[in-house]
């Protein structure tokens, strides 16, 4: 039944009805179920890395690394595609977009610390501190971008909400996501690619721009490597999702003072 729909009641996920209230409008967009989705996420991941090392005879990081490189690459889809996929999913509240955005990627931000910064141990990946810091930088560069495009779409769903609606902008996180780089990365894919040299193409899409960053560069004495160009195009990611964030919290300004 339809929500505007006379006789409607809007039940949660256990069937209970709100109390003193007309609907759940006032819950939606809470990130708790979303938590414990990502913290059971987050360790299947974990869990495909270890089971990836367990079918050596000896761990190597020549065994280890390319784990790692397998758990991070499910975790950035995880952000990227799933958490989208799932907020353009779901009923949204009329209101407070932005919040909602922020709340969720910090939501998905701080659990992913307990499984970026162990890669830095000697059993594990063992990569230096500088290439774990520039990985958190990566994930929370493309969280606020995704947070500030899931924001602007939470509000035009809001307005105009139809299946059509959602699926566009599901496409469009898909092409952020998986066909912007190739402006980028075709330029720069090439095999001859030095290994000293940075692949920055690579680094506008939150997949490839993980491999860019744990790229194996024991050709140059040192399992990967960190450079500034890399830095400041991760900074300028998260700028233009702090830009797309304060577009969407003028709209909705702007249009809560038109309706009042």
């Amino acid at each position: 039944m339809h929500p505007a729909s006379e006789g409607y009641v809007d039940r949660d996920l256990f069937g209970n009805t709100p109390k003193g209230r007309r609907d759940w409008s006032h819950r939606r967009g809470e990130p708790r179920v979303m938590a414990l989705f990502w913290m059971i996420y987050l360790m299947g991941t974990t869990a495909v890395m270890f089971a990836s090392m367990s079918r050596a005879h000896a761990i190597s990081y020549g065994i280890s690394r390319p784990a790692a490189r397998t758990m991070l690459i499910l975790i950035v889809i995880g952000f990227s595609v799933l958490w989208p996929m799932l907020r353009l999913s779901q009923r949204h509240p009329h209101s407070g977009h932005v919040w909602f955005a922020l709340r969720d990627a910090l939501v998905l931000f701080v659990p992913l610390q307990a499984v970026l910064w162990p890669q830095i141990s000697g059993i594990l990946a063992h990569w230096s501190i500088p290439v774990v810091a520039t990985l958190t930088l990566l994930c929370a560069s493309w969280l606020l971008l995704i947070a500030g495009v899931l924001a602007l779409a939470m509000r035009s769903i809001a307005r105009n909400d139809s299946p059509t609606a959602r699926a566009l902008w599901m496409l469009i996180f898909l092409v952020i996501i998986g066909a912007a780089p190739l402006a980028g990365v075709l330029g720069q894919v090439a095999p001859t690619t030095p290994f000293d040299q940075p692949r920055i193409g690579w680094l506008l899409s939150p997949v490839t721009g993980v491999l860019e960053i744990v790229r194996d560069r024991e050709a140059i004495g040192v399992a990967a490597k960190i450079y500034p160009q890399q830095v400041r195009m991760l900074l300028a990611i998260g700028c233009v999702g702090l830009a797309l964030l304060l577009i969407a919290r003028a709209l909705e300004v702007a249009y809560a003072r038109v309706r009042a």
